[in-house]
Order: C-alpha cells, then sequence, then structure tokens
C-alpha cells in the first residue's frame, strides 16, 4: 500500500488530515562487521592488552586451546582445516560471510607487500568504493581521543582555503605531545609546499584552537595566547610581566619585579597569581597516555654479513590452534545437529582470530624491516645519524593508507642495538641541511645537546650562539627553534647554567 500516495489524495480532494503516516524509503547502510573490528583491533592493541585480548577469545572459545610446548612462543599462522565440514548450514545466521572476511584478510595483508596492489596477481585493483570500505573499517576502530584528532576536527571546521589548510595540517602534524609547535615557519613553508603567508594564516587559527596555548612555539608565546583567549591586553600587568620579564618570575621577589615592570606591588602579585594558573604544557593535560609496561616485540639486529635483520620475538603469548578434539565431534555424524551447527560457528571464529593475530605480526615485522633498512646509520651510530622518515612516505612504499601505519606503530616497540624504542620513534620530519641533505628533527635536538655540552661552563653559548655554531656545521636551526629544542630536552637558558 502506498501511504505517500494516500497522503497526496487526501490534500487534493481539499482534506488535509492530520496523523502520523508512514513514508517508507529505501536507503544503504553499512554494517561494520564485528570480526572486522575485531581483526583491526588486534593489530592496533599494544602487547600487554593483545594479551588480554588473546586470554578473553580463550575463555569465550572452547574451540581454541593453547599449543602445548616450552610456553614461549610467538603466534603461529592459522592453517586450514584438513578436510573438514562445509560450513554452508550457518552461513545465513552469521552477520559475515567466511569467504567475504577471509577475502578482506588476504587483501589486507596483501596490501603490505612493497609493491602496487594492480601488480599483485589475482588482486584486481581496488574500486574506489572498495578502497572507501576499507578506509570505513580503518576509521571505525575507537581510540581514546588524541590531542592531533581534536585539533584536526577543529581545522576542518575553520573554514580555511586550501593552501592554509594544507600548511594546517602540517602544522597540527608538528605539534608535540606538550601541545607546542615543534617546526618554525620556514621548516613548514618547505614541507607543505606552500606559501609562508598561507603558514602565517594557518598558524593563527591553529593557535586559536582548543587547548588554550597549542601550536605556540616557546613558553611566552604559549603563556601569551591563553591570556589573549582570557581577554587580557598587552597593557595588563600579566601580559607585561609575561613579555618582559619571563625568565625573572621564578628568581625575583615580588617588589623587586614590580618597581623592573613600573607596576604596584599589588598588581604584581594579582599578575602572578594569574600566570601560575595558566598551563605551560596544554598538550599534556588533553589526552595523556596511560602507563604501560614495555614489552618489545620485534628485534633489529646486525647479520654476520653486516646487515641487518628483523626477527619477531618469542615472549609469553600464548601459542593457540582449534582443539582435535572438538574438530573431531564436528566431524561426527553421530554429533547432534545444534551441536555441529554451535561448533563450526565457534571453529570458524577461532580460525579468523589466528587469521587476524598472524596478520598483525605480518604488518609489524614488514614496518619494522622498512625501519631496519632505512636507519643502519642510526644502528650503528646513534641519534645523530637518525634519518628523516614519515608514516606518508612508508604508507605509499607499502601500498596501504597512512592511518593503517599509524595504528600498526603505536604502543609497539623494537629491541635494538641502541635500545628499546618505540615505533613510533622512528617516524620524523626532517630539516634539510646545507650538503643537499636532511637530518631529523630528534637529530637536531642532540646536536643541540651536544653543542651545550661541549661549551665553556665560564662563558655558556646563547641560543644565538648555538645557531650560528650549527648553521657553521650545516644544520640550518634559527635561534627561535634553538630555544625550543633546548626546552624540551630540559636544559635551562644561558644564564641559568653558569
Amino acid at each position: 500500500m502506498n501511504w505517500a500516495g494516500m497522503a497526496l489524495i487526501g490534500y487534493s480532494t481539499g482534506v488535509m488530515k492530520q496523523g502520523m503516516f508512514q513514508n517508507p524509503q529505501m536507503r544503504q547502510e553499512m554494517k561494520l562487521a564485528p570480526r572486522m573490528i575485531q581483526a583491526l583491533r588486534f593489530l592496533q592493541a599494544p602487547w600487554p592488552e593483545l594479551r588480554e585480548l588473546v586470554r578473553a577469545e580463550l575463555e569465550q572459545n572452547p574451540v581454541l586451546e593453547e599449543r602445548p610446548g616450552e610456553g614461549e612462543a610467538a603466534l603461529p599462522a592459522a592453517e586450514p582445516l584438513a578436510g573438514g565440514p562445509v560450513l554452508n548450514d550457518v552461513d545465513q545466521e552469521n552477520d559475515f560471510e567466511p569467504d567475504d572476511y577471509g577475502r578482506e584478510i588476504d587483501a589486507l595483508e596483501k596490501m603490505l607487500e612493497p609493491r602496487p596492489l594492480e601488480d599483485a596477481p589475482g588482486l584486481p585493483p581496488p574500486t574506489p568504493e572498495a578502497e572507501e570500505k576499507r578506509q570505513y573499517f580503518l576509521d571505525s576502530i575507537t581510540a581514546p581521543p588524541t590531542l592531533h584528532a581534536h585539533l584536526e576536527e577543529q581545522l576542518n571546521e575553520s573554514g580555511l582555503g586550501e593552501a592554509a589548510k594544507k600548511a594546517g595540517e602540517y602544522i597540527i602534524g608538528n605539534v608535540d605531545e606538550n601541545g607546542w609547535l615543534a617546526a618554525d615557519v620556514a621548516e613548514i613553508v618547505r614541507e607543505a609546499g606552500v606559501p609562508a603567508a598561507a603558514v602565517e594564516e594557518a598558524l593563527a587559527v591553529v593557535q586559536e584552537f582548543d587547548p588554550p596555548g597549542v601550536a605556540a612555539r616557546d613558553l611566552k608565546e604559549c603563556l601569551l595566547i591563553q591570556l589573549r583567549r582570557a581577554g587580557l591586553g598587552p597593557e595588563s600587568p600579566a601580559v607585561r610581566l609575561v613579555e618582559g620579564h619571563l625568565e625573572s618570575l621564578g628568581e625575583t621577589g615580588t617588589k623587586d619585579l614590580a618597581k623592573a615592570a613600573g607596576l604596584t606591588e599589588a598588581e604584581t602579585a594579582e599578575a602572578l597569581k594569574r600566570i601560575s594558573s595558566l598551563d605551560p604544557k596544554p598538550g599534556t593535560t588533553f589526552s595523556a597516555p596511560p602507563a604501560v609496561y614495555v614489552t618489545p616485540e620485534v628485534e633489529i639486529r646486525r647479520t654476520a654479513e653486516g646487515g641487518w635483520v628483523v626477527e619477531t620475538l618469542r615472549d609469553a603469548m600464548p601459542r593457540l590452534r582449534i582443539s582435535a578434539e572438538y574438530e573431531s565431534m564436528l566431524e561426527d555424524p553421530e554429533t547432534a545437529a545444534e551441536a555441529r551447527k554451535y561448533l563450526a560457528e565457534k571453529v570458524r571464529s577461532g580460525r579468523f582470530v589466528l587469521d587476524s593475530l598472524h596478520q598483525r605480526r605480518e604488518t609489524i615485522r614488514k614496518i619494522a624491516e622498512a625501519v631496519a633498512e632505512a636507519q643502519g646509520a642510526f644502528f650503528e651510530h646513534g641519534i645523530s645519524r637518525l634519518k628523516p622518515m614519515t608514516m606518508g612516505s612508508l604508507a605509499e612504499r607499502l601500498g596501504v593508507h597512512e592511518t593503517t601505519v599509524g595504528r600498526a606503530v603505536a604502543g609497539k616497540y623494537v629491541r635494538t642495538p641502541q635500545g628499546v624504542f618505540e615505533l613510533r620513534f622512528f617516524f620524523t620530519a626532517g630539516l634539510a641541511t646545507a650538503d643537499g641533505g636532511s637530518i631529523s628533527t630528534e637529530a637536531a635536538k642532540e646536536a643541540v645537546a651536544k653543542a651545550i655540552a661541549r661549551e665553556d661552563l665560564r662563558k655558556p653559548l646563547s641560543d644565538q650562539a648555538i645557531a650560528d655554531q650549527l648553521n657553521a656545521q650545516g644544520v640550518p636551526l634559527a635561534r627561535r627553534t634553538v630555544a625550543k629544542y633546548r626546552e624540551q630536552l630540559g636544559i635551562p637558558p644561558a644564564h641559568k647554567r653558569k
């Protein structure tokens, strides 16, 4: 019955009926398969959390069991059931067909091969709809909100033009865990390939985002942004103290500080109270990561031939398999139909768990192999030789979306000759050097630290002197950048190092 048609007929006869009408409409909705959510949750889970997820699967699925042995081994790849029964009798009662999620896992694994998807045998190039679906899967996994995600959401609503928005994305990408901007305008102009005016415009907008003080380039700017957001103008006592006497705030008494700033003691005391309420590191209070026990999942070590090899570490992760006893029950024609139906579903679910864990291990291994190939000099000589490396460039090389790399490296640790590092550590922006090469921002920080370590303690180097010294060595850092790196390293200014 066409309810919409009836409503129109009532209107055409001049009789306007009031009430509730049914108006059927067709629309398409994408149902995110719970098992695909599970696979991607395994991918992004840090090692301790993964252990808990596996334990939960063992408790919930009776056909999964730990393999006996030495008890310390990496999870094996899933093995297909040889000669198992056809599971078509339960296919229609599951929200995701086994062949469908099998193809998804297979496609995700092939996407990690270091070659274009169109070259993969038996795998046609992905259609725009398939790529959109895959990204929908990736973006649908819930995770605690991050500072960067919070800023990107505000950027998308900012109304900036194309060039300024691109600059804004690079600005947000260079905001460190404290909420400070870890790159100067010149660096962003070079990296983003947009005019300096677009970067300045974007920076002014991002600095108005929440949390107040975000994207500041140093402590003074961070505090001034927060004071401006509170409605205080340049003549207010708090702004005057931050602007002209920041380094004296913690060392000079109220009376002397008031005299130096041309304020009354009452104004100075009130201003100091206001300044003390500001947050010098606005990023840390937004989304502080929980403390976790660090367990490296892979190791990068030197081979006898002098190269570098990646090895998946064997730790206290249980080795899983499908129970042979339940397989036998499933194949036994004497087993009741309802029991066979239940067991068939549990076997399918268990095999998907094994496939998901295998996929996670292979993803992390492939990323670690790319790191090993790129960072050999770092493993040999230390942080001064760390090369710039971005998640975007690695994602392009592996044929995956950048968010896939981001999920895979978060909370995953690698053991190296230089110590244990989070995989995310190796992804850092670069600075162009005088000889046409580039160094990572971490290496630039190390250069600042070394310059200070070598200084004459009787005549500590100013930030400008450090910048001049490093520029002469081919490391192009501005004075403000040196000051920012010095503060991030926890090193006091020159007048406090005497």
